[in-house]
C-alpha cells in the first residue's frame, strides 16, 4: 500500500522486483521509499527522488518526511530519471542522536525530539545498513536520508548555501594548464612535459574531490580530457622539435666535422651545441704558397682541379683526425680542434693533421713533377688558446668558426712561415700543450699586431726543402 496512483513513471525511477511497507505500517499516511542505487564505482552520490512501482509513485523517505510535516514542499531539480545528488555537507557528528538503548527504555528526554523531524534507523557495523559515500567508504544508510532532508529544510527556511562555480573552476583549471603546457612545450623535453601533465591531473583531482562535495553538478571529466588533448599534441610536438633540431645539427655540422664526431654530439644530447662558448682550441691555418703565380698561366679548368686538388689534401686529414672546417680561403683553409666537442688532446691531433697535410701535399707536388708541371709548397700555421666558438652571423647566413687572439696568431705563424725553410709554424700554445711530437725552436720573431716578441716553433720531421718534395 502507500504511494499515488499514477498513469506512467514521469520523473522517477522504474522500480522492479519487489517494494512494501512493514506490516505495522501499511496503514500509514505517508510512506517513503529507502531504496538507493549506487553508482558503478559502488558510491552512493544520488537517491531517486520518486520511485514507479506498479502504477504507483513513491517519494523518498526525506521527501515523504517532508512532505508530512514541513509544510509546503520543495523539490530539488531532477534527472531524467527523477534522481537527484546527495549534497554531503554534513557528517554524523552534525546531527543529534539517540540511542537505541535509550528509545526503547523511554530514557530520552521530551525537548530532545520537541519540534524535531526524527529518522529511526541503524548505524552499527553488525546490522548491514552501509553504504560507500563521498565522505566515507562505509557509511549508516540513515545518513543518506538525513542529509537529503537537511537540504530540503534548508531550501524552505532560504538557506541553501551559494552554489561553489564548480564550471567556472573547471574552465579557469583547463585554461591555466593550456597556458602552462603553450610555455613549457617549446621548453621542456617531452618527458618533463608528460609529467607536468600528470601533475595537475593529480592537483586537479585533489581539488575536484573538495568541490564535488560543494557543487552537485559538478563534473571532474572537463581538465581532464584537456590534459589527454595536450598530451596528445605534446609528445607529436616534441618529436617534431627534436627532428627539426637534429636536422638543423646535421646540416650544419657535417659541414665542418668528421661523421663520427656528428654521431658523438648526437649521443650526447647536447643543448644547442652550436651555442656560442669559450673553449680551449688549437687552430690550423694553411695555404698554398705562391697560389697566384701557380694559376696564372693555367687554363680555368686546369686552374680550378689544381685547386680542389690542393684543397683535398688539407681537408682530408683535418676530418679524419676530427678536426672542425671552419672555412676555405681560395687556395687555403682555416681548421680547429677543440669545439664543438671539447677535447684534452686537440694540440697533438692538429700537429696531426699537419704532418699529413705535409705527406699529402708531397705526394700531390711529387705527381704533379712527374708530369712535367712546377712543385707545390703548403704553408701552415698551429695555435691554441682560448676562443670563443659557436654559430655566428645574421638571420641571412651564419656560419660556425672561431674567434680569439689564437686564431690570429694562427693567421700570423702562417705568414711568417715564408720567412722560413720548413712548412709548419707553431706558436707557444701548441708548443706547451704538444706532448706526442718533438718540436725545434726556430727564435723568437715579432708578429704583426703582436707587442712583444714570442718564440716559434717547427715540427722535428718537417722537411728543411722549401719545394714539399
Amino acid at each position: 500500500m502507500g504511494g499515488t496512483p499514477v498513469a506512467a513513471a514521469g520523473q522517477a525511477a522504474v522500480a522492479r522486483g519487489f517494494i512494501a511497507n512493514h506490516a505495522g505500517l501499511a496503514q500509514s499516511a505517508h510512506s517513503g521509499n529507502i531504496g538507493v542505487r549506487p553508482d558503478p564505482d559502488g558510491t552512493l552520490r544520488q537517491v531517486p527522488m520518486q520511485t514507479f512501482f506498479e502504477g504507483r509513485r513513491y517519494p523518498t523517505l526525506a521527501r515523504a518526511l517532508f512532505d508530512c510535516c514541513a509544510g509546503a514542499p520543495a523539490l530539488p531539480d531532477a534527472g531524467s530519471e527523477g534522481f537527484v545528488r546527495i549534497p554531503y555537507l554534513r557528517d554524523w557528528s552534525a546531527y543529534t542522536v539517540a540511542k537505541a538503548a535509550d528509545i526503547l527504555d523511554q530514557n530520552l528526554p521530551p525537548e530532545l525530539i520537541a519540534g524535531r523531524l526524527v529518522l529511526v534507523g541503524s548505524s552499527a557495523l553488525s546490522i548491514g545498513d552501509r553504504v560507500a559515500t563521498p565522505l566515507h567508504p562505509s557509511t549508516a544508510g540513515l545518513l543518506v536520508h538525513a542529509a537529503l532532508l537537511t537540504s530540503l529544510l534548508e531550501q524552505q527556511a532560504g538557506l541553501t548555501p551559494a552554489a561553489w562555480p564548480g564550471k567556472w573552476i573547471a574552465l579557469l583549471f583547463s585554461l591555466g594548464v593550456v597556458l602552462l603546457g603553450t610555455y613549457t612545450f617549446p621548453r621542456l623535453s617531452a618527458a618533463s612535459n608528460v609529467a607536468m601533465l600528470a601533475g595537475s591531473a593529480l592537483l586537479w583531482l585533489a581539488l575536484a574531490y573538495w568541490v564535488s562535495r560543494h557543487d552537485a553538478d559538478f563534473s571532474i571529466a572537463g581538465p581532464l580530457l584537456s590534459n589527454l588533448f595536450l598530451l596528445a599534441i605534446a609528445v607529436p610536438f616534441q618529436w617534431q622539435l627534436t627532428q627539426q633540431k637534429s636536422r638543423h645539427l646535421l646540416g650544419t655540422l657535417r659541414q665542418y666535422v668528421a661523421k663520427e664526431v656528428v654521431a658523438e654530439l648526437l649521443r650526447r644530447d647536447l643543448k644547442d651545441p652550436l651555442a656560442p662558448r669559450q673553449l680551449q682550441v688549437t687552430t690550423l691555418i694553411a695555404d698554398m704558397e705562391g697560389y697566384t703565380s701557380q694559376i696564372e698561366a693555367l687554363p680555368v679548368d686546369e686552374a680550378a682541379r689544381l685547386t680542389k686538388d690542393f684543397l683535398d689534401c688539407l681537408t682530408r686529414p683535418v676530418l679524419e683526425k676530427h678536426g672542425t672546417l671552419d672555412k676555405y680561403t681560395g687556395d687555403g683553409l682555416i681548421a680547429f680542434w677543440g669545439a664543438p666537442l671539447p677535447n684534452a688532446d686537440h694540440a697533438n691531433l692538429a700537429l696531426d693533421a699537419a704532418q699529413q697535410i705535409l705527406q699529402q701535399v708531397r705526394e700531390l707536388s711529387r705527381t704533379r713533377l712527374q708530369a712535367g708541371k712546377s712543385a707545390l709548397r703548403v704553408r701552415i700555421g698551429v695555435e691554441s688558446g682560448l676562443a670563443m666558438v659557436g654559430d655566428f652571423g645574421t638571420s641571412f647566413r651564419s656560419i660556425y668558426t672561431a674567434v680569439g687572439d689564437s686564431v690570429n696568431t694562427a693567421s700570423r705563424l702562417e705568414q711568417t712561415a715564408r720567412e722560413f725553410a720548413h712548412d709548419v709554424i707553431i706558436g707557444e700554445g701548441t708548443a706547451s700543450r704538444a706532448t706526442r711530437h718533438r718540436l725545434i725552436l726556430l727564435g723568437q720573431r715579432l708578429l704583426r699586431g703582436k707587442e712583444k716578441a714570442v718564440n716559434v716553433y717547427t715540427l722535428e720531421s718537417t722537411p728543411d726543402s722549401g719545394n714539399g718534395i
